[in-house]
Order: structure tokens, then sequence, then C-alpha cells
């Protein structure tokens, strides 16, 4: 499967989900400032030997970008209290805890950086977290899946406005889906074919990541679990970097968001995700709940 399959599934399955294609956005009623102090008040309380600041940005494009040493917030948004989960869990303790983490290695240090190699998974774990934490709501789904999709069109060879428009017959408001052009495009050529393709990674690492923890579950490697938080690695990396997690030339990560940490929820989790996967939905109807109970 690819992430453009993974995106068509997603886009059809909550189109039938919510009976039509305009879903509700949810309400953005807290200030950047009083959001930054939420956010901090959460990030002191898991960063407990390091200092993470939060900052205020105006001239921030996105609503938060993750540092190892700060976390930013765009100065003129809004924001919700799913927001608040949301980057919590995607950029502070996956973002964040990465690269500091990678900071600590003693013998490696470039696992402390980030990289366009590493991109992939990193928000690969990024998104999982959310999902893991129920903190994505369907507007969020939708739009990562929509962005995919806008990407392929893009590449080969929709313009700005063709884009533009695929936004806003999906259900985007023309100001989100102006952005959300404006974010596929940047650097990129506006008449089509050249255009940033970042967002193409969300799924794709999404899939990858969820399928190799489920592979370090059924193959009984749960040391793989702490490996995949220790830096910014990718998921080879964490596999063939095994070894030296072993003898202790490469140490465990410090910082784990607590749905990672307890392996036993996770087992769990991942368990029956493996079992339930295997379910063809499209041969299910409400009726066959009737005819099972006749």
């Amino acid at each position: 499967m690819t992430g453009l399959d993974a995106a068509e599934f997603l886009l059809d399955t909550t189109d039938r989900l919510c009976g039509g294609r305009v879903v509700p956005e949810t309400e953005s009623t807290i200030p950047a400032e009083q959001f930054a102090g939420m956010l901090r008040a959460a990030i002191d309380a898991f960063f407990t030997d390091d200092k993470v600041a939060v900052q205020l940005d105006p001239d921030l494009s996105s609503k938060a970008i993750a540092g190892s040493k700060r976390v930013r917030l765009r100065a003129n948004a809004m924001f919700s209290d799913l927001d608040f989960d949301q980057l919590r869990n995607h950029e502070a303790f996956v973002h964040t805890a990465t690269m500091i983490n990678g900071q600590r290695q003693p013998n490696i240090a470039c696992l402390g950086l980030g990289a366009p190699r590493t991109t992939r998974t990193q928000e690969g774990i990024a998104v999982l977290a959310e999902l893991m934490t129920l903190s994505i709501d369907i507007p969020r789904l939708r739009r990562i899946a929509l962005r995919v999709r806008a990407l392929a069109l893009a590449l080969d060879g929709a313009d700005f406005i063709d884009v533009f428009k695929h936004f806003l017959e999906a259900g985007q408001s023309e100001s989100e889906s102006f952005k959300s052009a404006q974010r596929l495009f940047r650097g990129g050529d506006v008449h089509g074919r050249v255009a940033f393709t970042k967002d193409c990674v969300y799924l794709k690492g999404l899939m990858e990541v969820g399928t190799f923890i489920r592979i370090a579950m059924r193959d009984n490697h749960p040391a793989m679990m702490n490996a995949l938080f220790a830096g910014r690695m990718t998921l080879g990396d964490v596999v063939e970097l095994a070894p030296l997690f072993e003898s202790g030339f490469l140490v465990p990560a410090f910082y784990i968001p607590p749905w990672a940490k307890d392996l036993r929820t996770l087992a769990a989790a991942a368990t029956y995700s493996a079992f339930v996967s295997r379910i063809d939905l499209t041969q299910v109807t409400m009726q066959n709940f009737v005819a099972y109970e006749e």
C-alpha cells in the first residue's frame, strides 16, 4: 500500500462515516498566550531534567514548531482544547523528546540532529501518538489525507487554482483551502509539477511505524520501542543499531511518552489491531447483525 492508497481509504471512509463531505471544525477559542501557559505547564511536568521553552512567534506560518530547546506557537492564532492534546503529544512528546534523547547519547551525537531521512519516521510516530492518545479528530485526519491526494494532483500537473478548488470541494473553507494549497506549493511552481512533498510522509510514516510496532510486539522485541525514541532515526536504523543498545554503547531513551512507555497496554492494543485489521468491512452491513441474531 502507498500513502495515496491510505489517503483514499481514509477520505472514502470519513465521507461515509460523517454522512457528507463537510465536517464541522473543532472550535478554537483559546488565545495563543493562554494556550502557551497551558502547554508550558505540561511540558515542564514531562521534561523533568531539561528546560524546554514555549514561545510565541508572530511570523510563524504553522500553528506550532518544535525543537530541542523550545516549542514555538503562532502568536496570532486561536487554539482549541484538542489542539492542546495534539501539540503536546505530537510536537513536544515526540519531536522534542526524540531530539533531546538523541543529544543525550554519549557516543553518536548525530542522533540528536534532524535530517530529511528521518522525517517520515518522525511524523509517523507523531501522528500515531495522536491516535493512541485519542487526540486526533476527523477534520485533522481528513486534512492529512487531502494533502496527500492534492500532492499527487500537483505532481501530475494541477496548478495552484486546481489544488485550491480540490480542498474547497472537499469541504474546507476558502481560507483553509488557500492555506492548504499554499502549504503544498511553498518553494515549488504554482503552475504545477513542482511541489513541496513533505506532506506525503505523514500517512506513509504512520503506516510504517504502526506496522513496525506490531511486528516488534509479535516477535517479542520490546526493547525496540524504547530505541524508537532514543534519537532521530529511521525504522531501519532502529533495527541496525539494536546491538549497540544491547551492548550499552547507545543508551535508552530518557523521555518516552506515557502511551509508549507501558508495554503492557501497548502490546494489548497492537495485538487487537493486528486481529481486527483482518476483518473485511466491505462485506459487512448493519443488517448482518440482525441476521446473526436470527
